[in-house]
C-alpha cells in the first residue's frame, strides 16, 4: 500500500473507527469469566504450564488491546482509489467489493489484486451503503456472492 496520498476532491467520505465497538453486557463478562476460570483451573489441574501462561497472557493480551474504543479513520474515496487514514490504494489493484450488513453495522470489504494485505475491511460508519455501492461499482466490480467467513462470524457473536 502506498502512504503517498493524492490530492484531489473525494466523490465519497466518511470517518468510522477502525473496528466495530461491541457492547458487551455483563452477562458477557461473567461468561467470559467463567470460561477463562474453567480453562485456567483445568490446566493446573492437568498441570499443562505452558497452556496456563498462554491464558494468562491471552487475556492480558486483549484487555490491553481492548483498553480505549478503536480510533476513528478517515475514508475519501477519489477517480484515483480509495485513501483509508493515511494509505492510498488505487483503482488498479483492487479487484472487487462486497458489503456485509449485519444488525446495527455496515463493512465494506474491498478484494485486493497483490501484496500482503488481499483483503480490506472498511466500517461504513454513518455513511450511506447505497452511495458507497454506487461509487464503488463505477471502478470495481460487486461480488454478490461473497459472504462472512466462519471465523469472523464467530468472533462477532462472541463480541471478542
Amino acid at each position: 500500500m502506498n502512504t503517498n496520498t493524492p490530492i484531489e476532491a473525494p466523490l465519497l467520505s466518511w470517518a468510522a473507527p477502525e473496528q466495530p465497538t461491541h457492547v458487551r453486557s455483563t452477562l458477557w463478562y461473567i461468561v467470559a469469566g467463567v470460561f477463562f476460570a474453567s480453562l485456567l483451573a483445568y490446566s493446573i489441574m492437568t498441570q499443562a504450564w505452558t497452556f496456563t501462561v498462554v491464558l494468562v497472557l491471552s487475556v492480558g493480551a486483549y484487555g490491553y488491546a481492548h483498553r480505549k474504543a478503536p480510533p476513528l479513520r478517515r475514508i475519501n474515496v477519489s477517480e484515483r482509489g480509495i485513501i483509508w487514514g493515511k494509505t492510498f490504494i488505487s483503482w488498479l489493484r483492487c479487484e472487487g467489493f462486497w458489503l456485509l450488513q449485519g444488525p446495527g453495522y455496515v463493512e465494506l470489504h474491498v478484494e485486493l489484486k497483490d501484496g500482503r494485505t488481499r483483503h480490506l475491511v472498511i466500517q461504513t460508519g454513518e455513511a450511506d451503503p447505497v452511495q458507497i455501492y454506487t461509487v464503488f461499482s463505477r471502478f470495481i466490480p460487486l461480488f454478490p456472492d461473497r459472504h462472512e467467513k466462519l471465523l469472523d462470524a464467530i468472533i462477532r457473536i462472541c463480541k471478542i
